[in-house]
């Protein structure tokens, strides 16, 4: 019940804020057990406050496979501060996208975007999801696919009217969770005592689109790479099995790595088509890769490190070939507060 009311909560202020990005997660009871103490110890019931700058990204790359040429579509970049807060069974954050400079909107164009991500943590499953909205795209690789101008002041040829959709949902059952918590290497409310590792398998879920009403390719680039890429939408769902594992690596109770790593398999609906006609539609394997990276120092009075996180799947329809990403880097300064509690 207290996880759908902070749902609620969140979707209800959401479009108050330009980039939002959320995180909630639920744990259980504290467990004192001799085996948990020995490999990661419980702060949940400390107050944990981070202060975050991230950067978040998102691009589409498609590629026609019979002239093997590849159209790589980017927003402008997004640089986001914020603070997330942690304890008990509850924790909230919420960032703040920062405008772009006047070289970014003058180069590369202006581009209005929308992420909510969530992430739920138990000591046994781990799940995430992302959504994205982002308007205003710009191509990325102009000078290698034209003979457009290569000098990083140049402007970029730009799709101002371009929209691109994701919606990612993926569960992971850890299987060493008495040993090994995630908790420890991306909340932080959890220290990981020893060197451990999980495997990690579940179901995941992700709805891809992008559309543009001139079509992927700026007017201003030859004709010829417009009627390479002659289509102005595509939609995608996939959902399928990962299976990955996970290893934290921990070096004299002071310095944390995490590296994980969730490939995927399963089926896959694409279409494809032009100013409303549909070009093609297929259905087949789709494949979906998720990968995280956790960096950090614990010290007395505080905490500081990073987290990686990213998605990236690829998608083939006759000849062409969709590769859809996502992610974002995140800095943070962190401390713990002890919580008075009151007496009866």
């Amino acid at each position: 019940m207290r996880s759908i009311l902070s749902l609620t909560f969140i979707f209800l202020v959401s479009p108050l804020f330009s980039q939002i990005d959320a995180t909630i997660s639920v744990f259980p009871e504290k467990d004192t057990s001799a085996v948990e103490n020995k490999y990661y110890t419980d702060l949940t019931d400390k107050l944990l406050i981070k202060f975050t700058n991230s950067i978040k990204w998102t691009k589409l790359d498609i590629t026609n496979k019979n002239t093997n040429q590849t159209l790589k579509l980017s927003p402008a970049g997004s640089l986001a501060l914020g603070f997330v807060v942690h304890h008990k069974w509850l924790g909230l954050g919420f960032s703040y996208g920062l405008p772009s400079g006047a070289g970014s909107d003058s180069t590369k164009g202006k581009t209005k975007r929308f992420d909510l991500q969530l992430s739920i943590y138990s000591k046994r499953v781990v799940v995430d999801a992302l959504y994205q909205k982002y308007r205003g795209f710009h191509v990325a690789n102009a000078s290698s696919i034209s003979n457009w101008p290569a000098h990083n002041d140049s402007i970029q040829p730009q799709l101002p009217g371009m929209e691109n959709y994701s919606l990612g949902v993926s569960a992971y059952y850890i299987f060493n969770h008495k040993k090994f918590s995630y908790r420890a290497a991306y909340v932080r409310n959890v220290v990981q005592n020893k060197s451990k590792g999980s495997l990690l398998v579940g179901p995941f879920l992700n709805i891809d689109a992008a559309s543009s009403v001139d079509g992927f390719v700026p007017k201003s680039l030859p004709i010829e790479l417009q009627d390479t890429f002659d289509i102005n939408h595509f939609s995608s769902t996939s959902y399928g099995l990962a299976v990955g594992y996970t290893y934290s690596l921990v070096i004299a109770k002071k310095i944390f790595m995490n590296f994980s790593i969730v490939p995927g398999l399963g089926v896959k609906d694409l279409r494809t088509s032009l100013n409303g006609v549909e070009r093609a539609s297929k259905q087949g394997l789709a494949a979906r890769v998720t990968y995280r990276f956790a960096l950090g120092y614990e010290h007395r009075w505080f905490l500081l490190g990073l987290t990686l996180y990213g998605t990236q799947g690829n998608i083939e329809i006759d000849n062409y070939s969709f590769s859809p990403g996502a992610g974002m880097l995140n800095l943070f300064v962190a401390k713990r507060f002890n919580v008075i509690k009151k007496r009866k």
